[in-house]
């Protein structure tokens, strides 16, 4: 599944962004790992529930229509794939370190 640099940026955005935080509740809260990762996945729910309720009462004009069930399939997939192990020698996972 190929994804546009636009895509690419927001992910890696939202990547810098959740591990910050969840550095900073592992390191304040002291809570086990797993149970930082559970409330982190709550957040995202309720971000969803959030975001869907904005756009059902007409808070939004993009034309997304929020379909709970349809969309939590989609984002429990989306969990799936990403905790799925990458091989190595997938190029799309090495950080460029420089230009050649």
């Amino acid at each position: 599944m190929s994804s546009s640099p636009n895509e690419e940026a927001a992910r890696a955005e939202l990547h810098r962004a959740v591990v910050a935080a969840f550095c900073k509740v592992m390191n304040e809260s002291g809570l086990p790992p797993m149970t930082v990762m559970s409330l982190a996945a709550a957040v995202v729910g309720s971000v969803y529930r959030e975001v869907a309720d904005q756009h059902r009462t007409g808070g939004c004009t993009c034309g997304w229509q929020p379909s709970p069930e349809a969309d939590v399939e989609i984002l429990q997939a989306a969990l799936a794939r990403a905790t799925e192990a990458v091989p190595f020698a997938d190029l799309r996972v090495v950080q460029v370190v420089g230009h050649a």
